[in-house]
């Protein structure tokens, strides 16, 4: 529906910044199931589509652009590498990030920008979308900078906060969880740390529900609640027929995570995206059966 809304409409193609990323994959997939013409950026100087790197970035092939809706979902996403070089960080996920989005939407070109919970400290429960910021790490600090330059420049965007995003496959920790547990031998998963997911394709289809829409403001995009990561790796131990002795939780320590990367609460209140344009909220352990199901063949315990 919403592509043959764009198509009715007679809207300009769209440009998804980070074409190569999870988030911006899986949106050019969905456009394109949906008939909506776009192209994408990549700082991969072989990539397809346009090549930008918003490190060093040359914006002349996006000189009068001709696009109906950008989303900007190019960004340093790993939450040490902003701690630890904040200047270079900043430079691409905010001062570049910004010049780029006031270049697009000069020229009429309306921008879905990805943000994240992290602009939140994680102490309260759901907060909505207008809760108080309180970022307590850089990249959530980040964020919020560019957040609130599309507040005081009055660009016509959108701001989209997600949680924590998922895959379609395991990957990452789930991953090593699955192939060690295989293995025969024990893991330890974190009881002071939550996560409420969401999957890639649903912040695919939220972001060009916003962009098709020309929506604005902030909105939210999480699951319904939440799960420690140790109640994660036992229900991958359940659905996968792995013996769940093996899952040991414990509370991580400062020189395993820093505190300020561990969100004590991680859900946030979706009820607005939800109710505005019908998109679909997830429990968290659904979420995780998807994500946990997709391994090729169940493992029989050793």
């Amino acid at each position: 529906m919403t592509g043959e809304r764009f198509q009715q409409d007679g809207a300009r193609g769209g440009l998804i910044v980070g074409g190569d990323s999870l988030v911006g994959s899986a949106l050019a997939m969905h456009c394109r199931e949906l008939g909506i013409p776009i192209e994408t950026t990549s700082r991969r100087p072989r990539g397809d589509g346009i090549f930008l790197d918003l490190f060093n970035p040359d914006f002349a092939p996006l000189d009068r652009a001709n696009y109906g809706f950008a989303v900007v979902c190019a960004a340093v996403t790993d939450m040490r590498a902003c701690e630890d070089d904040p200047v270079a960080t900043r430079r691409i996920n905010v001062d570049n990030t910004i010049e780029l989005m006031a270049r697009l939407t000069g020229e009429a070109t309306h921008v879905v920008f990805l943000s994240s919970s992290q602009v939140f400290d994680g102490e309260t429960p759901a907060p909505d979308e207008s809760a108080a910021t309180d970022p307590r790490n850089e990249y959530g600090a980040q964020k919020l900078a560019v957040e609130r330059a599309i507040a005081s420049r009055q660009l016509p965007a959108a701001i989209l906060r997600v949680t924590k995003i998922l895959a379609d496959r395991p990957v990452g920790v789930f991953k090593a969880w699955h192939d060690t547990l295989v293995a025969g031998q024990p893991i330890h998963a974190a009881t002071n740390m939550a996560l409420s997911p969401v999957m890639v394709n649903d912040v695919a289809q939220a972001a060009v529900r916003l962009a098709v829409g020309r929506h604005r403001g902030i909105w939210h995009l999480s699951a319904r609640d939440e799960v420690s990561y140790f109640e994660a790796a036992c229900l991958m131990a359940e659905l996968r027929g792995l013996p769940a002795s093996l899952v040991q939780g414990q509370p991580l320590i400062e020189s395993q995570v820093r505190a300020i990367f561990r969100q004590h609460h991680a859900t946030l209140s979706s009820e607005k995206i939800a109710r505005s344009l019908d998109m679909p909220l997830r429990n968290a352990r659904d979420v995780l059966d998807n994500v946990f199901t997709s391994f090729a063949q169940p493992a029989a315990a050793p």
